[in-house]
């Protein structure tokens, strides 16, 4: 049976069909298949894992002491926003280490030599159709780690895995 929709082909020259999200039936599911990070207009290849972290705050409970409430909460007031950060794994790839691929000239000796923030946007496709561009700016990385080498897999491979730092996140599309 031969699909209405065209197939896209990798760099591999590996053929894929893609999704016809508006076909009766068809995936309701959010995928994470056409994410795409990009940086200084590169796109940040090989992402194993990204998580985005902002949604925390703390508050403060109002008591109040009256024969009412008995000393028990009345109100709560929220705080200000915290953990603006991004977590991520990316298998490495020569000539194009994470730092690199961020836009550095060279690969780092520690997170020192990183001397200028960056800014990311997360591309998220709904199939072909672009479904939403997040933005976010002043980017510093808090760690940024090699995993360990072991060739404990069919295919060992140099992971490195990073918190990032942000100070916001806009959305642009969607």
């Amino acid at each position: 049976m031969a699909s209405s929709t065209p197939f896209a082909t990798n760099n591999h020259a590996v053929r894929s069909p893609g999704i016809n999200f508006d076909a009766a039936g068809s995936v309701t599911s959010k995928t994470f298949h056409g994410l795409s990070l990009v940086v200084n207009g590169n796109v940040v290849g090989r992402i194993e894992q990204w998580q985005p972290q902002m949604f925390n705050r703390g508050g403060q409970h109002i008591h109040e002491l009256s024969h009412f409430t008995f000393g028990r909460p009345v109100d709560y007031v929220p705080g200000v926003a915290t953990n603006f950060t991004l977590t991520a794994s990316r298998t490495e790839v020569w000539q194009q280490e994470f730092e690199i691929a961020l836009g550095y000239p060279a690969v780092w000796a520690d997170l020192i030599d990183q001397d200028r923030p960056f800014e990311i946007q997360e591309y998220l496709f709904r199939g072909k159709e672009l479904y939403r561009v997040w933005v976010y700016s002043g980017c510093w990385f808090t760690d940024r780690n090699e995993e360990a080498k072991a060739a404990t897999s069919e295919a060992p491979r140099f992971m490195v895995s990073s918190t990032i730092a942000f100070v916001s996140r806009k959305r642009t599309v969607g």
